[in-house]
C-alpha cells in the first residue's frame, strides 16, 4: 500500500492538548507526515502512532466530556445553573439537561460530534499497527505493542457502544456502533451499525487478546491488571457473572482484604497523583491539555472555609477571601444533598467540603490539583471497581453471599464505613459512593435497567425524569457520520433524533 497516511500529522499537533507519554519503550516523539513503509518499518517508528491513540483516548473534547456526561446524565451529579451566585460554563450542561444536538453549532450542544470521531481516529491507529504488525521488525517490544493496540481499540469500542446504543441486557440485537477494524480508506467510511452483540464480541475479542499479551507494566497504559478490569465490566454489563468474577480476580491479584486498597488519607488528599490502587490513569499537565478542561477544573474550587465547619452552608461573600487550597477553576459540578447523605461521616469518601445555596448542590473535593490547575491524574481503572464486580458477582443467585459479604465489608471498613450485608441494592448503592465523578452512574443506569429520577431533589434544575431503557439514554449518532456514510440512512439515527 503506497498512500499517504496522513492521519499521523495529528499526532504531533495533539501533544499540545493531550496526554504525554513518558515511559520506556512506548516514549517516542510523534511524527509529522509519513509513509505506511515507513512507520511500519520498526517497532520505534510505529510506537508514535500508538501514542496517538492515547493521546486521542486523553483528547479533553473525548475524554473530560465523556466521563463527565456519564456522571452528569444520572441523578446523583448535577450542573450549576448558573442562578445562584456562581457562574456556570456552556460545557456539560447540553448532556446534563439531555439537550444535546447530533451537530456542533455551537460545539458544547453537540458532543456526539467529537466524541465520535474522536475515539474513531484512535481505533483508526491501533486498525493499522494491527493490520501492518508483519511488517514490523522483531523485537522484545513488538508484542506488547500490538497488544496494546488490541486493548486501546477494545476500550474505545467499549466507551461508544456505551453511549451511543441500549444497554446489551436490555436488547443486545439493537444497533449498536461501526466496527471499523481495517486502516481508514474509501471503503471503511461506509460500513453499516453492528449489533449490539456484535460489537461486544469485538471487543472481548480485543481486550482478550491483550489481556493475553500486554507485557507493559507502565501505569499510565494498558496493563495486564487493568485490561482485566476492563474485562469484567464488560462481563458485568452482559450478566456474565461467572466471567465478570474471573477478571475481576485477576484485576485484584485475587486479593479481596482490603490490602490493596487506598488508605483513607489517600482518599482524603484528593485524586490527583496515581498510587497503588490505580491500575490506569490519565496524565492531565498544563503542557499537554488545556488547563481548565481538565476534569479536576469541573468539580473541584476549594478544600474548606475558614470559619466553616466541613460541608457546611458558605455565604457566597466568602468564596475567595475564607477559601482553604482555593484553584478557581470552572467548579460546575455539584452533587445533590440526597446523595451526600448517603456518606457516613466517617466515610473518608465524604469528599463534599461546603454549598453555597441549597438549590445548587454541593461542591467535591475529590479531584484535585498538584501544582497548578490542570495538573492532576485521573483514574481509569481502579482495584475498588474489582471488589465491587466481585461482590455484585458473588450476590447473584447461585453465588457465594458470604463472600460477596466479606469482600464488600472489606471494602466499607477500608474506607471508614459501617458494614453491611452484601444485598444487590447495598453493593449498587456502594459502587454510587465509590465511583461518583469517575464515568459510571449512567452506564449502571442502563445496564442494571432503572429510571432516571431527578424530580425529587431541588438541586436538579433539569427535572428529566426517564423510565428505565429510555432512547434518551444514547448519544445522537453525530450528523457528519448520518451525511457522509452510504451504508446509513436515516432509520440508522437511534430513536430520540430520528
Amino acid at each position: 500500500m503506497k498512500t499517504k497516511i496522513n492521519i499521523y500529522i495529528v499526532a504531533a499537533i495533539a501533544t499540545i492538548f493531550m496526554l504525554s507519554c513518558s515511559k520506556d519503550d512506548l516514549t517516542q516523539q510523534p511524527t509529522t507526515s509519513v509513509s505506511d513503509e515507513q512507520v511500519f518499518s520498526s517497532v520505534e517508528a510505529a510506537t508514535t502512532v500508538l501514542n496517538a491513540a492515547y493521546r486521542y483516548i486523553g483528547h479533553y473534547q473525548n475524554h473530560t466530556l465523556s466521563y463527565i456526561a456519564a456522571d452528569v446524565m444520572g441523578d446523583d451529579a448535577t450542573v450549576t445553573s448558573g442562578a445562584y451566585g456562581y457562574p456556570t460554563y456552556s460545557w456539560n450542561q447540553y448532556s446534563y439537561s439531555y439537550s444535546q444536538v447530533p451537530g456542533s453549532t455551537p460545539w458544547w450542544s453537540g458532543y456526539a460530534n467529537y466524541i465520535w470521531p474522536i475515539n474513531y481516529k484512535a481505533i483508526d491507529h491501533c486498525n493499522s499497527i494491527i493490520v501492518y504488525a508483519d511488517n514490523l521488525s522483531e523485537s522484545s517490544t513488538k508484542d506488547n505493542l500490538v497488544a496494546q493496540a488490541y486493548g486501546v481499540r477494545g476500550y474505545a469500542y467499549h466507551w461508544l457502544v456505551r453511549l451511543f446504543a441500549p444497554a446489551y441486557n436490555a436488547n443486545p440485537e439493537a444497533k449498536g456502533v461501526i466496527l471499523r477494524l481495517e486502516p481508514a480508506n474509501a471503503s471503511s467510511d461506509h460500513i453499516p451499525r453492528s449489533t449490539v452483540k456484535e460489537a461486544y464480541e469485538q471487543i472481548i475479542s480485543d481486550l482478550t487478546y491483550a489481556y493475553e499479551n500486554i507485557t507493559s507494566t507502565d501505569r499510565d497504559f494498558l496493563t495486564k491488571e487493568s485490561v482485566a478490569l476492563l474485562l469484567a465490566r464488560v462481563y458485568v454489563e452482559m450478566n456474565d457473572f461467572a466471567n465478570a468474577k474471573i477478571y475481576a480476580a485477576f484485576a485484584a491479584n485475587n486479593t479481596f482484604d482490603g490490602s490493596n486498597l487506598m488508605s483513607q488519607d489517600e482518599w482524603k488528599s484528593g485524586f490527583k497523583d496515581h498510587n497503588s490502587e490505580w491500575l490506569w490513569f490519565h496524565n492531565f499537565t498544563p503542557a499537554t491539555c488545556n488547563i481548565y478542561a481538565s476534569i479536576p477544573s469541573f468539580y473541584y474550587y476549594a478544600e474548606s472555609f475558614q470559619g466553616y465547619p466541613y460541608g457546611a452552608k458558605v455565604n457566597i461573600e466568602d468564596k475567595v477571601s475564607k477559601a482553604v487550597n482555593i484553584w478557581d477553576g470552572y467548579g460546575t459540578i455539584r452533587f445533590t444533598k440526597a446523595f451526600v447523605d448517603l456518606f457516613e461521616q466517617t466515610d473518608a469518601r465524604k469528599r463534599f467540603p461546603f454549598y453555597f445555596y441549597d438549590e445548587d448542590g454541593y461542591f467535591t473535593s475529590k479531584f484535585n490539583h498538584r501544582t497548578m490547575m490542570g495538573d492532576a491524574e485521573f483514574p481509569m481503572a481502579r482495584i475498588a471497581e474489582a471488589y465491587l464486580i466481585k461482590a455484585e458477582a458473588e450476590a447473584q443467585p447461585g453465588g457465594n453471599v458470604a463472600l460477596a459479604k466479606n469482600v464488600l465489608n472489606n471494602l466499607q471498613i477500608k474506607r471508614g464505613a459501617t458494614p453491611t450485608e452484601a444485598t444487590l441494592e447495598n453493593i449498587y448503592k456502594e459502587r454510587r459512593k465509590e465511583l461518583y465523578g469517575e464515568g459510571h452512574r449512567l452506564f449502571d443506569l442502563k445496564r442494571l435497567r432503572l429510571p432516571l429520577i431527578r424530580s425529587t431533589h431541588p438541586e436538579h434544575w433539569a427535572n428529566v425524569d426517564l423510565p428505565a431503557d429510555s432512547p434518551r439514554f444514547m448519544f445522537p449518532i453525530p450528523e457528519n457520520e448520518m451525511l457522509y456514510n452510504q451504508s446509513l440512512t436515516s432509520e440508522d439515527q437511534n430513536d430520540y433524533w430520528k
